[in-house]
């Protein structure tokens, strides 16, 4: 049993809790796994209905609150003196509303405003007129700031709850929810979690509480600023406004996020425990999000009940919508069966929805696999039919003051996520020109196409050739086509596809430092991945070139490309 599990029992029943980390992290909500295991003599014994109650304590030590460690959340170099209270009171990122002085918070106050109204928007919403009035949030704006010495933290009604132990250690409760937020309060002090099981019926504990005691919280190092290019369209619309109503501005971001079920500790050895697990990754990786304040959203490797439970509510704090589609294959967890898949989401005040397509990789070679040669076919199956899944939206501009044209634009958005092993170009070529085939009868309605996604592909290997010139940039053979996918294939686009690296790369705008990061051959950057194993580009934009026009044609998109291991981005 790992440092991070405990485990308790009775004469029936025992419970088994587990952190993803033991280590405690400042402004990450730890999120408990909590199980009823039945013992061994009484395996036939149905568990009864039950609720789970869960305590909170952090460790009451002589030492106070350290508050120099707390850094502030724009300048990561400077000490925080102050702390937005709205994003407190609305369970915004609490990371996110630290700030060193009066003007930086100043600055960010226009931001502030936007998320606090999406957010309050959103507790609207989900309060049933049974259980609260609407909640009127006032924004007391940067006038009203809060100096050193009047910090604002969570409050809790049970603060002043304690537990002493035999020995005489104190502990002060200050949460009775499943997940716990480690306040400035927590740092370096232990936390300890009580969790038991309790009769639906009868109200009674079906097994012993729990006890699990953390190390002390820490107050995470500051990671550097991803190496952001900021491209200045000289050739193309530089000030991306829009020449008339019916042009339309917007900005991209692409981002595989890196699944929990696939963060593992043997393949990230050099990872801590704590910086490897979802709730600290989750945080920093919804912060950045929300830092480029993207109109569309492209994220691959989304675990489903990351999505439901962290993901698209915290993103609809910001104003977004958005799409989900799964892969076709769950995959086990010790807890429980879960899958991942792409997630688009898009600002609803900028755009709306007109029709969803989703694409299952292995329903599109099933009909290939089943002509197979009887001798072939089994073989087919386990090479071809794969759980990616690609998901296409159409979108049209949302009707302002501004448009006065009858018809707005429209938009296609297609986020993918390719099959990973090396192993397989051939499945890697036959799912992307399966998602270039399907999108067809959309280009050929002029709307303009965005592609967005992890394809897996190194720049000029086939799959990326394909996309870009509407070749092969090598014809396949037995070894690395043992099916004779290709002769089936023969894959021929009619319509062109720009990568929005490749774009940059050719502009007026770019500077000789940014070249550097370029590969002058593929004109693609030289990493979009950057692990301990493998360095290289894997991850893309794509649109159909006539739709965005260059000179003097009307605005173009602002494009961002990441994936979780990479130390180098481009916008």
């Amino acid at each position: 049993m790992g440092p991070q599990e405990s485990e308790t029992g009775s004469d029936k029943f025992r419970l088994l809790v587990k952190l993803s980390s033991n280590t405690p992290v400042f402004g990450c909500r730890m999120f408990p796994i909590v199980r009823v295991i039945r013992h061994q003599s009484f395996l036939q014994l149905e568990v009864p209905p039950h609720e789970l109650t869960f305590s909170w304590y952090r460790e009451q030590t002589s030492s106070s609150f350290d508050r120099e460690k707390v850094r502030c959340s724009v300048h990561l170099d400077m000490l925080a003196k102050m702390q937005c209270e709205e994003c407190v009171k609305l369970n915004l990122s609490v990371k996110g509303s630290y700030h060193c002085s009066n003007s930086c918070y100043v600055d960010a106050w226009e931001k502030h405003k936007v998320y606090h109204r999406y957010a309050a928007e959103t507790v609207s919403e989900t309060l049933s007129n049974n259980q609260q009035e609407v909640r009127n949030v006032k924004s007391y704006g940067p006038d009203k700031y809060w100096p050193e010495s009047d910090f604002v933290v969570g409050s809790s009604s049970d603060k002043n709850e304690k537990v002493m132990e035999p020995d005489g250690k104190i502990w002060i409760k200050v949460g009775s929810s499943k997940s716990y937020a480690p306040t400035e309060h927590d740092i370096g002090h232990h936390l300890r979690l009580e969790c038991a099981a309790v009769d639906c019926s009868m109200g009674i504990n079906i097994t012993p509480v729990n006890i699990t005691v953390t190390d002390p919280v820490i107050y995470p190092p500051a990671h550097p600023p991803r190496s952001t290019i900021k491209c200045v369209w000289k050739s193309w619309n530089s000030g991306l406004e829009a020449h008339s109503s019916s042009d339309l501005t917007f900005s991209v971001l692409s981002y595989n996020i890196l699944a929990g079920i696939y963060a593992i500790g043997n393949r990230y050895s050099y990872c801590p425990e704590w910086a490897l697990s979802w709730e600290y990754r989750m945080q920093n990786i919804i912060n950045e999000i929300i830092e480029y304040d993207a109109d569309i959203l492209c994220l691959q490797e989304v675990q489903r009940d990351h999505f439901e439970d962290l993901l698209k509510p915290a993103l609809a704090k910001c104003g977004y919508s958005v799409l989900y589609k799964t892969k076709t294959k769950e995959v086990y967890t010790p807890n429980q069966y879960t899958i991942d898949g792409c997630a688009t989401f898009y600002r609803h005040d900028k755009f709306k929805e007109i029709v969803k397509y989703e694409l299952e990789y292995d329903k599109s070679a099933l009909p290939f696999v089943e002509a197979l040669e009887p001798e072939l076919k089994k073989a087919g199956q386990f090479r071809l039919l794969k759980d990616n899944v690609a998901l296409v939206v159409i979108l049209e501009r949302v009707k302002n003051e501004e448009c006065f044209d009858g018809n707005q634009p429209r938009i296609c958005v297609a986020n993918t996520h390719i099959h990973a092993s090396e192993k397989f170009p051939d499945v890697k070529l036959f799912q992307v020109v399966s998602l270039i085939n399907g999108l067809e009868k959309i280009a050929n309605s002029k709307i303009p196409l965005l592609i967005c996604g992890d394809l897996n592909s190194l720049p000029l290997s086939n799959p990326h050739s394909f996309i870009s010139k509407g070749i092969l940039q090598s014809v396949p053979n037995k070894e690395n086509d043992p099916l004779g996918v290709y002769q089936y294939l023969w894959p021929c686009p009619i319509y062109t596809l720009k990568s929005a690296y490749a774009c940059f790369f050719q502009s007026d705008g770019i500077e000789e430092q940014q070249r550097k990061k370029m590969d002058s051959e593929t004109m693609e950057p030289i990493f979009t991945n950057f692990t301990s194993e493998f360095t290289g580009t894997l991850d893309y934009i794509f649109f159909t070139a006539y739709t965005f026009e260059r000179p003097h044609g009307g605005s173009c998109p602002l494009f961002i490309c990441l994936s979780p291991e990479s130390q180098m981005s481009f916008l």
